[in-house]
């Protein structure tokens, strides 16, 4: 625990300098927590201290003024103290947690423990759930707060106060490395998944600290994940921006999160946002967080290298700076706060705002959270990760080759990750608390009379002998994705070879030379030293592959599968949206994403019609590598002298198809199911709460199953040169119905949800004219239609 002096290193005031030397100041500076605030048996009351001596430990005072008598006692020094995190040596494990603030033993400050948590927890052994993106597919926001509720629960139970989730980036660039962490392109979906996420979390008194605010997104290219890459990296990039576009895309997740879940704390992006960087951005931390949300938690920064200064985050907002004190070291600090730089009532103020959120959580009241794997429901959170993963399953194609029926004999599994557990890497890396391979699973589901054979798929001509022979070939395949570096290329395998074709195909419609592909194809994709060249560019960190590079050719593996037996069916587990040039040849096609520990069973219940694919995408699936806002462009990604341009504005995913009338090869909230299902009976009235739209859902198949209704508008322009997205989501409902039973859809939309932002009036208005309201099973296939003439509401 911290005493009133400070243990921290001092720092140069160069901020370059200050960067480069991070790394070599953590074993000087770096400190670990002592034993004893990490595993001493039994509760511990964090013991706030005797009234009489300590005021602000009477807790029939409101959390404000607590906040405030604490405050007033404290020396600079142990202001300056508590503005910044302890170990950052901590980060690199995860374990005990990633980042602490120590306590002040002579106030009766308890440390803040911080650990990484959209995926898991991640450090000592934890339930490794679905990643995000699964979760966002299932359509189902009340999975999102179970979810959040049991992340929270480990993250209590390994000794931790605060939470780095839920993630509310939204899918800009498919190409993007952490896009399996987001809910997807869809701020609605995203909004929903991220408000009952958060009380989950927070229901659990654990503080959900939502990130990357604001515009976090892309990792950029030419990296070393996780820490930076050199052309478009997060930590460098400036994202030019509208405001439209940020109002009605990129901040309603963050601003439900504030307003419907009131969330503890943001976490400020590393990149800069229009100029001025995320971390001490007075439009987006004061103007709107703040006076115009009404946000009253704190926020904490990115670890390492997303506060860029001392002085403008200091005077912008109440922050902690993580996993150090670099910028927020005491000789910086404090020489700021005596030439009047930062007056030392702002450190104050935003100390008491940080406080009292810690006040009224009763942070300083309640017994200080244990580490303690025994008080963890590891068969509850495993039944409930093997549901996300059911429900977060996606089907994309079935010729009726699923669900396997009992004339099954003889199964082929191929592929290398019917064999593994594909993640994510960086701080959504989960070791698991349990794994069973999806080939163990399936060949536990089939039974003995089952025959199951299996082909990791190095040896194509082995594989495809294997599939001939079996009744049905289930060919796993999968891609790499990590935090601080954005994929090289669309499909499953981008190699080393094609990575120079991708990266100009991507930033300039075209490809290398012929000349360079001659040179790099043999050393790279064919050279005697592969094994040599995989382990020098992919080796692990955090868990993950430093580059998301492979040497493997899936799609050659899937295509010579398909040719061999027409019951081919194709799993995929991957990061997010890829190519599928060989759809057309497979019989069916199951998307599960990173489906977490428990997804080799949920594989197997899947395959077996067990259960019902529950899943719809929540991002859109392109025809061609191209297919995207940002291709082409390298003002829009990775950006010219690392200012890129969110020229595209408010149309992302599905949106830029409609608006490019393009044709995906998968649509936003596509899913197919084992049953069939009608919608009749769709009314759109206007009442004075805005528009009520009703329907009636019924599911008409021989199978129970999910059935995902999704309401979308088609909104008027208010003016020329204002363009709205041909079609936006606006509500959707998941129901679990049997054969012959129906559900009664309705719908309530506001006046907001159907505005649009006004960048002349800076606010919400909503234009007079026809809107089209569809109700359908994706953003195109729109079954039932009606319009209603509004003048505004």
């Amino acid at each position: 625990m911290k005493h009133s002096v400070s243990r921290k290193c001092g720092f140069p005031v160069n901020g370059l300098v200050i960067l480069a030397a991070v790394s070599a100041l953590l074993v000087a500076c770096g400190g670990s927590s002592s034993p004893s605030e990490t595993t001493t048996p039994g509760p511990i009351s964090q013991h706030c201290g005797e009234i009489s001596e300590r005021p602000w430990c009477d807790a029939s005072l409101s959390a404000a003024q607590r906040a405030e008598l604490l405050v007033s006692a404290m020396s600079l020094e142990q202001k300056i103290d508590y503005l910044a995190g302890d170990d950052p040596q901590a980060s690199a494990s995860g374990d005990p947690y990633v980042g602490i603030v120590n306590g002040i033993d002579a106030l009766g400050i308890p440390p803040l423990r911080m650990s990484d948590g959209p995926v898991g927890v991640r450090g000592s052994p934890a339930t490794a759930m679905p990643i995000p993106l699964a979760l966002a597919a299932s359509f189902n926001p009340a999975l999102a707060r179970e979810t959040g509720a049991a992340i929270a629960n480990e993250v209590r139970n390994k000794g931790n106060d605060l939470v780095h989730a839920p993630v509310a980036d939204l899918v800009r660039n498919p190409l993007a490395g952490r896009s399996f962490e987001t809910f997807g392109e869809d701020p609605l979906l995203a909004t929903r998944m991220v408000v009952e996420w958060v009380k989950g979390s927070q229901a659990q008194g654990v503080m959900a600290n939502i990130k990357h605010y604001l515009m976090n997104t892309q990792e950029g290219i030419v990296s070393v994940p996780p820490v930076a890459a050199v052309v478009g990296g997060r930590s460098v990039v400036n994202a030019v921006v509208d405001e439209r576009s940020m109002r009605e895309l990129y901040m309603p997740p963050y601003e439900a999160a504030v307003k419907e879940a009131n969330v503890a704390s943001v976490m400020c992006a590393y990149n800069y946002v229009n100029g001025a960087p995320a971390c001490s951005s007075e439009y987006l931390l004061k103007s709107v967080l703040r006076d115009e949300w009404g946000f009253d938690g704190f926020l904490v920064t990115d670890y390492f290298f997303a506060q860029k200064d001392t002085v403008q985050t200091a005077n912008a907002s109440p922050m902690i700076e993580m996993p150090y004190g670099v910028f927020f070291s005491q000789p910086l600090l404090q020489a700021a706060v005596q030439s009047g730089a930062v007056p030392e009532q702002v450190l104050n103020d935003n100390l008491t705002q940080i406080f009292r959120r810690l006040f009224s959580v009763g942070f300083f009241d309640r017994p200080r959270y244990q580490r303690n794997d025994d008080n963890i429901d590891q068969s509850a959170h495993a039944v409930l990760a093997q549901d996300v993963a059911e429900q977060g399953a996606v089907l994309l194609r079935n010729e009726g080759v699923l669900p396997l029926n009992d004339d099954v004999r003889r199964i082929a599994v191929i592929g290398a990750s019917a064999q593994t557990r594909p993640s994510g890497g960086g701080s959504s890396f989960v070791t698991p608390f349990r794994f069973k391979t999806p080939l163990e699973a399936l060949t536990e589901r089939a039974g003995d009379d089952v025959a199951v054979s299996y082909y990791d798929g190095s040896d194509i001509v082995a594989a495809v002998a294997g599939a001939a022979e079996a009744d049905v070939a289930l060919v796993f395949a999968s891609n790499l994705a990590t935090e601080g570096s954005d994929r090289f290329c669309l499909a499953l395998d981008c190699t080393l070879a094609d990575a120079p074709d991708s990266l100009l195909l991507n930033n300039l419609q075209g490809g290398a030379p012929t000349l360079l592909d001659q040179l790099t194809d043999p050393v790279f994709a064919s050279s005697p030293i592969r094994e040599v060249l995989d382990q020098l560019f992919a080796p692990l960190l955090l868990g993950a592959p430093l580059l998301p590079v492979s040497h493997d050719n899936q799609d050659a593996l899937i295509t010579a599968v398909a040719a061999a037996n027409s019951d081919s069916v194709v799993v995929l587990q991957n990061s997010g949206a890829v190519l599928t040039p060989w759809r057309e040849q497979v019989n069916a096609l199951l998307q599960v994403w990173y489906p977490g520990q428990e997804g080799g069973s949920a594989i197997a219940r899947l395959l077996f019609g067990d259960t019902d694919p529950g899943g719809r995408l929540p991002l859109s699936f392109p025809e061609e590598e191209l297919d995207n806002p940002v291709a082409g462009d390298p003002r829009r990604y990775p950006g010219l002298a690392n200012q890129a341009e969110h020229s595209e504005g408010v149309f992302i995913g599905y949106r830029w198809f409609d608006q490019q009338s393009r044709e995906p090869a998968y649509p936003f909230g596509y899913g197919l199911s084992y049953s069939e299902y009608s919608l009749t009976d769709l009314r759109v009235v206007r009442d004075e709460g805005g528009v009520v739209v009703t329907a009636r859902a019924s599911n008409i198949g021989d199978r129970a199953g999910w059935v995902v209704p999704q309401l979308y508008v088609g909104l008027p322009s208010p003016a020329a040169g204002i363009e709205q997205p041909p079609w936006a989501l606006k509500d959707f409902s998941k129901h679990w119905l049997a054969p012959g039973e129906s559900a009664s859809l309705r719908y309530q939309l506001s006046s907001r949800d159907l505005s649009y932002w006004d960048d002349s009036a800076k606010d919400w208005a909503m234009a007079a004219g026809d809107y089209q309201f569809a109700l359908g099973w994706s953003s195109r296939d729109r079954v039932m239609q009606q319009q209603l003439s509004l003048g505004g509401l």
